[in-house]
């Protein structure tokens, strides 16, 4: 697939979700609040990838992939894991977990403990934080034979707008949960199998 098919296919997507999750109602309790503003901003920052990358600008597409991963991941441990003690201390911006313990934590409720977040984290959190912190991965793709400038491989865009759609996806299937919609979710959950299989 190529760039720009991929890049609409993935506005497409974000369409159809915006579609079936704006409007939705949530309970006005502290930690649905909470949790669901970080699935929301997880949301903006999938549109912001895409967006990003569309108009070439690929390094900031790149350095919003961890703030896009944590904030999903926030917002469900907020969400799901989190006690009364821990929302107010978030709340306070004095909650001292480790990313690492957030998912760790979130893989001890049933549904997560295949181990799905941490294999993910595994397999990416060093790249992330390269392209987030202006790390040697970020800045050797400036690089051309005779110029500073993008020089993103083709195959990797693809990847990270599909990862961009798979934390969109799950960030949107949490808000219908929270929203008591679970046929919307399953919905969700499906169309997620069909689109994220294929890059």
């Amino acid at each position: 697939m190529k760039i720009d098919e991929k890049i609409k296919k993935s506005e497409v997507l974000i369409q159809w979700m915006d579609q079936r999750i704006d409007g939705l109602e949530i309970s006005s309790d502290d930690r649905t609040r909470i949790s669901a503003g970080c699935l929301d901003i997880s949301l903006e920052h999938q549109k912001a990838i895409v967006l990003l990358i569309a108009n070439k600008l690929i390094g900031s597409a790149f350095s919003l992939a961890r703030l896009l991963f944590e904030a999903y991941i926030r917002g469900l441990w907020l969400g799901r894991c989190a006690t009364e003690q821990e929302i107010e201390k978030y709340q306070q911006d004095k909650l001292r977990k480790t990313f690492e313990t957030l998912v760790q934590e979130i893989e001890q409720l049933e549904g997560f403990n295949e181990g799905v977040l941490s294999k993910a984290k595994a397999a990416n959190w060093d790249s992330l934080n390269s392209y987030t912190h202006s790390g040697y991965l970020q800045i050797v793709r400036r690089n051309k034979t005779d110029t500073i400038e993008p020089n993103y491989d083709d195959e990797e865009i693809i990847d990270m707008l599909g990862f961009a759609n798979a934390i969109g996806m799950l960030s949107a299937l949490q808000i219908a949960l929270m929203a008591g919609k679970e046929k919307l979710a399953m919905e969700l959950l499906e169309k997620s199998k069909t689109e994220l299989g294929k890059p």
